[in-house]
């Protein structure tokens, strides 16, 4: 599992380095696509700062309920307490979280600047931009399921070595998953205000650019 995840990780890389070596295009089509850059980047930086507040405070809540949560027998005879598993599920959560937080970040940093390069593409036929264009998606996919999986792996190897899984007194390795449910939902909190946050900026930029073009530019409608 871990070379898989190394291997796609390095597919990953490679394909966003081929994407950012695509010709940007012409001077004209640079400006409109730095001012896109530069708003995407504003977006991001206030998106994830209140996304970390608000993982920070429910991690803080995870624990305080875990905390006071009854363990099972098999945690109780592997000396796992309730301190304990409230602590790893919060590591969990956290883990989570961050390579959420990573891949999406990544992923349309690479997207945000793929897409001029796609344009430019486009001036030598659809079959280069097309080729562009899923490279770059190609990237951005790779990167959620590299950083998901490895996650996983590298959890589920710290929490069996700590608790001595498959060993005569240690713990059983159908506990391990019950202390990786923490993993799951920090990636799902965070993709899940990415999505809201990332799909009203769009809309808000999309009908910010029509307002312009018509009321500033004089364009008609499409």
């Amino acid at each position: 599992v871990f070379i898989a995840c190394v291997g796609s990780l390095a597919f990953a890389g490679h394909l966003a380095q081929w994407t950012l070596s695509v010709d940007e295009g012409s001077p004209d089509m640079r400006v409109v696509s730095d001012a896109i850059r530069d708003g995407a980047d504003g977006f991001f930086a206030t998106q994830y700062g209140l996304i970390s507040r608000l993982a920070s405070v429910t991690a803080g809540a995870i624990f305080f309920v875990y905390l006071f949560r009854a363990t099972t027998p098999e945690q109780q005879q592997a000396g796992v307490g309730a301190f304990t598993m409230a602590t790893l599920t919060t590591v969990s959560f956290v883990s989570g979280a961050f390579c959420s937080g990573v891949s999406g970040y990544v992923g349309m940093w690479v997207s945000v600047r793929a897409n001029i390069r796609v344009a430019s593409s486009a001036r030598k036929g659809a079959r280069e931009a097309l080729t562009v264009a899923l490279r770059a998606g190609g990237f951005a996919a790779l990167i959620v399921v590299g950083m998901t999986v490895l996650g996983v792996t590298v959890l589920f190897s710290i929490f069996s070595y700590m608790f001595n899984v498959g060993a005569a007194g240690g713990m059983s390795v159908h506990e391990i998953p019950l202390m990786l449910v923490g993993y799951g939902f920090g990636a799902s909190f965070v993709a899940l205000f990415a999505q809201l946050g990332g799909g009203i900026y769009t809309k808000a930029a999309d009908v910010g650019a029509d307002l312009v073009g018509k009321v500033e530019q004089g364009i008609p409608e499409d």
